[in-house]
């Protein structure tokens, strides 16, 4: 009798932490306690509390990465590109306030298109605490959901959030890490929707993640946040997809979308800095990480 060796793809689960320590513990029981185990568990430490990496340590069983804070951009792609050179085929992202479903990885890993060479990642579902639905992935087609849901329990999808965002290493090697200079704001969609323009990519509606995100103040109230939306934006249209002729219409259209905002008192004049930085200054270039 011939037997056949099914390919064994290993995960490496990354938690970006910062200064939520409670939450924290409970996203690590549930990464540990998977039924579908993971085969290491990855923490990128930002934060100034030695408590935290106190607990950390004694914890045991995780390989704990100590840096400045670099934002989410910074932090995942440093958690994602640890996890390629230590060889996994997959990483799993998470933030330290979304909590994966005890049986979330497992109905990741039993989607038919859990497949590293061919596929470029795999998200949960994104619920609120109260169990309400927000921050999925969107399909790239509405009408694939009654194709595909029923029979494969998944949906195609053009980009995905951070968390419960399972990503293929053999995607990331080919088209490159997120770009860690954004800090924050558009760097997942914009990585997610780049791997997603290339490999397909699919939302496993069985499996759940529970995102405890706390209620955000207006964007535009806080100088720190809405310096880097409008700046990374100018990016994220240039590594879009689109024609050059489409990309150079929809940065004018942000551009007169600033303006006319700060004109009518919708949005701050300090968003004129970072919008002359964004269209004139800030090109990133897309890097790829070195498999261990």
């Amino acid at each position: 009798m011939n037997i056949v060796n099914k390919k064994t793809e290993t995960v490496a689960a990354v938690v970006l932490t910062f200064n939520r320590e409670e939450m924290l513990k409970k996203v690590i029981y549930s990464m540990k306690n998977q039924t579908t185990k993971v085969d290491e568990i990855i923490v990128v430490f930002q934060g100034g509390a030695t408590t935290t990496v106190e607990w950390l340590k004694q914890e045991g069983g995780l390989y704990i990465h100590q840096q400045e804070n670099q934002g989410s951009a910074g932090g995942f792609t440093r958690g994602i590109e640890i996890a390629i050179e230590k060889g996994y085929d997959w990483v799993w992202i998470t933030d330290d306030d979304a909590i994966p479903e005890l049986d979330a990885l497992e109905h990741l890993t039993n989607c038919k298109y859990f497949d590293s060479e061919t596929t470029g990642f795999l998200s949960s579902v994104v619920v609120n605490g109260q169990g309400q639905t927000y921050m999925s992935p969107s399909p790239d087609d509405a009408n694939k959901w009654y194709r595909t849901v029923l029979k494969e329990g998944c949906v195609p999808v053009t980009l995905s959030a951070w968390p419960g965002c399972l990503v293929s290493a053999k995607a990331v090697m080919d088209f490159g890490l997120p770009i860690a200079e954004y800090f924050f704001y558009d760097e997942d969609f914009e990585f997610t929707s780049r791997l997603a323009r290339q490999r397909a990519s699919y939302c496993v509606i069985n499996s759940v993640i529970v995102h405890y995100q706390e209620p955000s103040a207006d964007l535009w109230l806080s100088p720190r946040r809405y310096k880097y939306f409008v700046r990374n934006r100018f990016a994220t249209i240039r590594f879009s997809g689109s024609k050059k002729i489409n990309k150079i219409a929809k940065v004018w259209l942000w551009v007169f979308k600033i303006l006319g905002g700060i004109l009518i008192g919708k949005i701050p004049v300090g968003a004129v800095v970072p919008m002359f930085r964004g269209l004139l200054f800030f090109r990133p270039k897309i890097k790829y990480p070195v498999r261990g």
